[in-house]
């Protein structure tokens, strides 16, 4: 016997594990938290399993839950893909999509994605917004708004992405001359504006140093602060997706490199705009599979 009215409370149930709470699942499946709490109670009910405990604050998965939870996410996941295969392969996006992102962002990596998923939607009207504040994406009237670093705390949905790590980044001549943590300090820091005022330093050892430098210089634009790097002007701090290839090709060089600053998150913020959503989607979708392809070729050698 096939329990197909199951199908639809178990996708919900992947959903307010991910968002974490009821209201968050419920504003991504368009219905309201209570009757999300409703559709998770019934299933239970059927299931004669309690799937999570509830309380004021926060859910949390029972033992059944977590056995339960990568079935249920298989279910969604299929399901979405699915439903995103066919209408992408009849119809394709259309309408428009505002995007706002760091200026970090601007490296060959996001250049070849935004140009893929341009090429692959062309009835699609793409207009992206390089602003390295942490803008409102409604205030804003975006679509969707990529942070790196910490997403804030935003009603709104927002997704993790992916981490990466943190470098410490600076010209191969100024490299010669860092040995130690301490140089740093002599040296101009070229930041952003919401950079932090002190770098945080892990070495091999485990052991930490904290970096505070006063010679320092703010920039609202990353291609600006790569380009002084270039010159030799100082030291910055960098995604290491965004400078991969600017190592590779030793245009820029990492010192003291047994030392590492705390990993990024990287995420994305949805709006409210439903007649947009699937395109914000869509290319959230495009970024994820250009880190999946990447992290699985890095395994494979």
């Amino acid at each position: 016997m096939y329990d197909l009215d199951l199908l639809r409370p178990s996708v919900a149930f992947a959903m307010v594990v991910e968002a974490g709470s009821f209201k968050g699942a419920a504003e991504r499946l368009g219905l309201s938290a209570p009757y999300v709490s409703q559709m998770i109670s019934d299933l239970e009910l059927r299931l004669g399993r309690q799937l999570l405990y509830r309380s004021t604050r926060r859910i949390a998965l029972t033992d059944a839950g977590a056995k339960f939870l990568p079935h249920a996410r298989t279910l969604a996941e299929a399901f979405q893909e699915g439903i995103a295969e066919v209408r992408e392969e009849r119809l394709g996006l259309s309408g428009s999509l505002r995007v706002s992102a760091p200026t970090v962002l601007v490296s060959p990596v996001f250049t070849r994605l935004v140009q893929r998923f341009a090429e692959q939607h062309p009835d699609l009207h793409l207009e992206i917004d390089f602003d390295d504040r942490a803008v409102d994406p409604v205030a804003s009237r975006v679509d969707l708004a990529i942070r790196v670093g910490d997403p804030g705390n935003d009603p709104r949905l927002a997704r993790k992405l992916f981490v990466t790590r943190g470098l410490v980044c600076c010209s191969p001549d100024e490299a010669r001359h860092i040995r130690k943590t301490d140089d740093l300090d002599k040296r101009m820091w070229l930041h952003s504006p919401i950079t932090p005022e002190r770098v945080l330093l892990t070495g091999p050892d485990g052991k930490q140093a904290t970096v505070k430098p006063t010679w320092r210089l703010v920039i609202n634009n990353a291609a600006m602060i790569r380009a002084m790097l270039q010159e030799g002007g100082g030291f910055a701090l960098f995604p290491e997706f965004a400078v991969r290839e600017a190592l590779a090709g030793g245009d820029l060089a990492e010192p003291l490199p047994g030392w590492s600053v705390p990993d990024v998150a990287v995420h994305a913020l949805f709006t409210e705009r439903r007649t947009a959503l699937a395109n914000a989607r869509a290319f959230v979708d495009q970024v994820l599979d250009v880190v999946g392809n990447r992290r699985a070729a890095k395994a494979n050698g």
